[in-house]
């Protein structure tokens, strides 16, 4: 079952509403939330850590606070073929964020990343090969003087408007959960995002313990103002949200925390579920 929201009520006032116009016309400005209980369409299928595929990555000197690269390849089997190639990037306690889309160089990957701070930093690599998506994931001690409290201010955009709005109001776990974002710009709705690989929005989520990584994105992609970003959170517990929208050519981030519950498992034979004799 799907719940449509956000009808247009100027297109309504202006236009005579025929059958066939609200066959035709008003699903394309309609936003479209799923059922918080139709799970399968949005559970990220993804093969972790597989044996069939190693990652090897080299990055000397990484240092904070300065520009390191990073070059890794993909040891695989001949002919498993790779594509739609990621790099999500987390500090250990979900502070820092950063979404990469890596160079090819020959037979393998480059890219470029400054560490804000020292620490330990989560790099999960995500591609697509023929059977499905694959996350190789590493973790790397990043040496440096550059404190945390140094560096955590958040960058403001001025202008823009961020309103979120979770669906349901409390995210169970093996359950849907959709977090409505409403964009405003200057005091007004954001109608013209500009596309990322064609999408209007890019999501990556973990939990408190970086054990669950998720990589999402809108089903629905209308140029906003409204982007609904859906998940399936397999752990119960905090889990850290990281949204990318893009406007006058650059990519703003979106950061939140979600408190995922576990669903109670009633016991049929509970106290609760004893009715009285009759």
């Amino acid at each position: 079952m799907k719940t449509k929201i956000f009808l247009l009520l100027p297109l309504l006032l202006s236009i005579p509403v025929s059958p066939s116009f609200a066959e035709l016309d008003l699903d394309q400005e309609v936003l479209i939330i799923p059922d918080t209980h139709n799970e399968k369409p949005y559970i990220w299928h993804v093969l972790k850590s597989p044996k069939d595929f190693e990652l090897v990555m080299d990055y000397p000197g990484a240092t904070a606070g300065k520009d390191t690269a990073y070059t890794f390849g993909i040891n695989r089997k001949q002919g498993e073929d790779i594509s739609d190639m990621h790099v999500f990037i987390t500090d250990d306690d979900l502070h820092a964020y950063k979404h990469v889309r890596p160079e090819a160089a020959g037979e393998n990957y480059k890219f470029v990343y400054n560490a804000p701070w020292a620490g330990k930093y989560r790099f999960e690599i995500v591609f697509k090969t023929p059977k499905g998506w694959v996350n190789l994931r590493k973790d790397i001690r990043i040496k440096g003087e550059r404190r945390k409290e140094d560096s955590e201010g958040k960058e403001i955009d001025e202008g823009y408007g961020i309103k979120v709005k979770l669906i349901p109001e409390k995210i169970y776990s093996e359950h849907v959960g959709t977090v409505l974002y409403e964009i405003s710009y200057q005091g007004k709705p954001l109608k013209e995002l500009e596309k990322i690989d064609g999408l209007d929005m890019q999501a990556a989520a973990w939990d408190e313990d970086l054990k669950e990584f998720i990589y999402a994105i809108p089903r629905q992609n209308l140029g906003g103002p409204e982007v609904a970003v859906s998940f399936v959170f397999m752990r119960p517990g905090k889990h850290a949200i990281f949204a990318e929208f893009k406007h006058n050519g650059k990519l703003r981030k979106i950061d939140m925390v979600v408190d995922v519950l576990e669903e109670l498992r009633v016991d049929p034979n509970s106290i609760e579920n004893i009715k009285p004799s009759e």
